[in-house]
């Protein structure tokens, strides 16, 4: 990746005279931040210089010998040039880090101003960050230094078990939730029907590629449909008859999971199916499905494909559940690495170039109230001391901006300290609210940060033996086949091919990284287009004129133009085989809900009840991640807003409440099971439909049930009253009516 980047050029050499550091906005300012961020802008320019002036000494160096050397052979204009290219990517790479560790020292200077706290609650989580890490950090060195561990030392075999277990688990659970909701969301009767895409979809690609024939007429449309809807739903031919499919889908999806999850681990194969069944799941969810930790499972999938066996079994026996063929090539380590530091900067970035009260560090006094989903002990961590609140937000921007930087050290010290303090993170996110299996996926990554040594050492004397013995067997195995040197050339051939395509991947998400330094703003949650050629030119060009059609003209979004005829190529943007991370770059100060309700005579008005959504007031939260409802969710985005949203504007919001005028059994699935829908057991249909909106805040710790949860108050109208001729023309206009 860093070789690719360097190669790019991205950005000036001369950074030192175009980033210089930040000025302070005022002699307090100065005067605060002058001890606690000197060091941050000093380590990063110190580095800099080093390795500025030790690339060109070795160039000086290198050029004097080759001109001191008269047997030497002459070096070639395009030696010379690559060499130039790389100390002046080496270079631009080291800008790109001192500009973001100026960034990151700018903000915390700034955030010691504004927070009502000043530098307290950055230097007691700077404090426990270390120490956590430290005390991480040792626990794993001396595990891995036991007598029964130390032999596994640098090998990944019980790591890749476990992370294709805990990855199967999170599919298994993502298979279900779309078994139980995917019928009532985009089904045959579903809210925002699959179908209607599905139509689109086709009418688009038809026009697109016109009248196109012969191989290369086939492979453009076949790269056209990848383009635009990725899933196995292309072959459906009765679209008005989607409901059967969903189900084959997500139950094949969570069959092949729950054999993964038992068993002990995947295959390369199994992990491609399972790929490929949710991806085709996700391309029609629509609105559902645009949440980021989607891409992130595809992602994680797709680099689990890629360290698990090739073999179709996977694992040598249920009982050791240790994969067997071949260990986990040497980069697949490095490249989960590479996936915990663009989810953890990310999310760090976009908090400092996001809202303002993760400046002053009062994030965290809002966030804990309105979260999409709380849970019991969400009400807990928010009544907490102001100053505890404070804390925990420095924390959040020390563990996100500062521990990533650990992972770029090849030290099992530092990765140990990193994969502790992620992991611990993620449990600690997992405590305070229901946020679906984002958390519990985020774990993977971590897990690559520990090596069997660590691993092993960690457990019970008796257990750790057993462990032991069989990675020391799988290594066996994995010497036999990999002695004829065969296997090993194909798994270097393998890790080159890797490598080489994550770092032709990560470029543009390297480059949002840096937000307005890498061209725009930092985009979170998003795939970049990255065109790959399928066929070039010259081959179109051989197969238009063995049938004759050669110049043949298509005006084709996976086609580029060029002299002669056309490049067959793919824009894999729509596979999300790698992207860009972050959340809550913004967080809401006031809780504003969305709350439906419907009425038979325009008078009395009775509300509807959701699963897990804050509505009624003496609805108490529940645990329910990793499971997501996705309904439930979206209306809280609807809401996100706050006191000027509006819901005329939304096609799932109309479509919703067009199925609760008609009393259809999809929509009332999705509400709660107990007074979800307040007309069901009278047997009638509601005449017009409102929603309101309103503010919601946790009221004091009840001492009875009958006492309210939470404290809310109308703020607004997001519905006006709408009959079902009102909602069917409201429909018609965003095309959801035929």
């Amino acid at each position: 990746f860093g070789a690719s980047c360097m190669l790019v050029h991205i950005g000036p050499p001369t950074i030192l005279t175009v980033f210089p550091p930040a000025k302070p906005r005022g002699a307090q300012q100065a005067q605060q931040s002058k001890p606690f961020c000197g060091a941050l802008r000093t380590i990063p320019t110190a580095v800099f210089l080093v390795a500025s002036a030790g690339a060109r000494q070795v160039s000086k160096k290198g050029v004097g010998t080759m001109r001191q050397s008269e047997a030497a052979p002459p070096s070639t204009p395009k030696a010379d040039s690559v060499l130039l290219s790389f100390i002046n990517g080496l270079r631009s790479m080291g800008g790109d880090v001192m500009y973001l560790w100026h960034e990151i020292a700018d903000f915390v200077s700034r955030s010691m101003t504004a927070c009502e706290a000043g530098r307290r609650p950055w230097i007691q989580a700077t404090f426990v960050a270390v120490v956590v890490g430290l005390l991480s950090a040792g626990i794993a060195q001396a595990a891995a230094a036991r007598p029964v561990a130390a032999p596994l030392a640098g090998g990944y075999w019980l790591t890749r078990s476990l992370s294709l277990r805990w990855l199967s688990a999170v599919y298994l659970v993502a298979f279900l939730v779309a078994y139980h909701q995917n019928k009532e969301l985009v089904g045959d009767n579903g809210i925002l029907p699959a179908r209607h895409l599905l139509q689109r979809a086709r009418q688009y690609t038809a026009a697109k590629m016109g009248k196109s024939s012969g191989l290369c007429g086939w492979l453009r449309s076949v790269c056209l449909q990848i383009e635009v809807l990725p899933s196995l739903l292309w072959f459906v031919r009765d679209l008005k008859r989607l409901d059967r499919w969903l189900d084959a889908l997500a139950l094949c999806g969570a069959s092949l999971s729950l054999l993964s999850l038992v068993w002990g681990g995947a295959s390369a194969w199994h992990l491609f199916m399972m790929w490929v069944l949710y991806h085709s799941i996700n391309a029609v969810g629509q609105r559902w499905y645009s949440f980021g930790w989607e891409s992130q499972l595809l992602e994680t999938g797709l680099l689990a494909m890629l360290a698990a066996p090739t073999g179709l079994s996977g694992c040598a026996s249920p009982s050791s559940a240790l994969p067997t063929a071949a260990p986990p090539p040497v980069v697949i380590p490095w490249i989960f690495r590479w996936l915990a530091f663009r989810i953890m900067l990310g999310a760090g970035l976009i908090k400092v170039r996001g809202a303002n009260c993760w400046l002053d560090l009062t994030a965290m006094c809002h966030h804990l109230e309105t979260q999409p989903i709380p849970n019991p002990l969400s009400r807990m961590f928010h009544n907490l001391p102001r100053g505890m609140l404070l804390f925990a937000t420095a924390s959040n921007h020390i563990i996100e901006l500062a521990a990533p930087w650990l992972l770029l050290l090849p030290l099992n010290v530092a990765q140990s300290a990193f994969g502790a303090t992620h992991i611990l993170f993620q449990f600690a996110l997992i405590l305070t609210g229901n946020l679906s299996f984002l958390n519990w996926l985020t774990i993977i990554p971590g897990l690559w940060c520990f090596d069997d040594a660590v691993l092993v050492g960690m457990l019970p004397p008796a257990a750790a033996q057993r462990t032991a013995e069989a990675v020391m067997l799988a290594r066996a195995s994995a010497r036999e086949v990999t002695a004829l040197g065969a296997s090993s050339i194909l798994a270097f051939a393998h890790s080159t091919v890797v490598v080489a395509a994550i770092a032709w991947l990560s470029v543009p998400v390297y480059k949002n990284l840096l937000g307005l330094r890498g061209g725009s703003k930092q985009r979170m949650n998003s795939a970049f287009e990255r065109r790959l050629v399928i066929l070039p030119s010259k081959v179109v060009s051989f197969f238009d004129q063995s049938r004759g059609i050669a110049d043949q003209k298509l005006e084709s979004d996976s086609v580029r133009h060029g002299p002669g005829s056309e490049d067959v190529s793919l824009d894999v943007r729509s596979l999300r085989l790698l992207n860009s991370y972050g959340a809550f770059g913004s967080v809401s100060i006031e809780r504003i809900e969305i709350v439906f309700e419907g009425t038979c005579d325009g008078i009395t008005w009775h509300s509807y009840k959701f699963k897990a959504a804050v509505d009624d007031p003496l609805k108490r939260p529940g645990w329910l991640a990793p499971y997501h409802l996705r309904l439930d969710w979206c209306r809280w985005i609807a809401s996100c807003r706050g006191r000027r949203s509006s819901g005329l504007q939304e096609p799932w919001v109309l479509s919703f409440v067009a199925q609760l005028l008609r009393g259809d059994i999809a929509a009332r699935q999705l509400l709660a099971k107990k007074g979800g829908d307040p007309f069901e057991a009278a047997g009638v249909v509601p005449k017009w439909i409102r929603a309101d909106l309103y503010s919601y805040r946790f009221a004091q710790p009840p001492r009875v049930l009958s006492e309210p949860y939470w404290l809310r108050d109308r703020v607004g109208s997001y519905l006006p009253p709408l009959n079902l001729e009102d909602v069917a023309t409201k429909l018609a206009e965003h095309g959801l009516l035929t």
